[in-house]
C-alpha cells in the first residue's frame, strides 16, 4: 500500500512539474511577440519625434480590461508586416485609458480598442475603432 501511495505523489508531483513547465513556456513567446513594437506613452515627447522624423503618429487606445485589446496585441501588433509598416510610417504611442483619461478624453476615445493617427501637432488625420486583424488594419495604416 505504501509504494501505491508513492507512486501516486511521484505522477503528481511529474504532473505539476509538466504543467509549470509548459506555462513558463508559453508565458515566454507571449513576452517575446508582443515585445517587438516599442510603443511610447507620451504624447509630446511622440509629436516632437514626428516632427523631426517627419512621421505621422500612431496611438493605440487600450485598456488592461479590454479583451480585444489584449487579442490585438497578441495578434495584429505581432504580425510581421504590420509590424513593418507601423515602425516605418508611424511614431507609435501606446495609451492606457484608465491611467491617462486626459488624453483619452481629448482624443475621445470611448470604446475599446480605439486607434488614432495624427499628424506632428496632435492634430486627428484618422480613427479606426475596434478590433481588427492584421489585413483590416494593414488596409487602413
Amino acid at each position: 500500500m505504501r509504494e501505491y501511495f508513492i507512486g501516486i505523489v511521484v505522477i503528481i508531483i511529474s504532473l505539476l512539474v509538466l504543467v509549470l513547465s509548459i506555462h513558463t513556456l508559453t508565458s515566454n513567446e507571449i513576452e517575446t511577440n508582443t515585445s517587438s513594437i516599442q510603443w511610447g506613452n507620451d504624447l509630446n515627447q511622440a509629436m516632437e519625434e514626428a516632427k523631426k522624423s517627419n512621421k505621422t503618429i500612431f496611438i493605440d487606445f487600450y485598456a488592461d480590461w479590454c479583451s480585444y485589446c489584449g487579442d490585438m496585441d497578441e495578434e495584429a501588433f505581432t504580425d510581421p508586416q504590420v509590424v513593418e509598416r507601423l515602425t516605418q510610417n508611424y511614431v507609435l504611442l501606446k495609451v492606457d485609458v484608465d491611467e491617462n483619461p486626459g488624453l483619452s478624453s481629448k482624443y475621445t476615445a470611448y470604446s475599446l480598442p480605439t486607434m488614432v493617427i495624427v499628424d506632428s501637432s496632435g492634430n486627428e488625420i484618422k480613427r479606426i475603432i475596434g478590433y481588427q486583424t492584421p489585413e483590416q488594419l494593414l488596409s487602413q495604416i
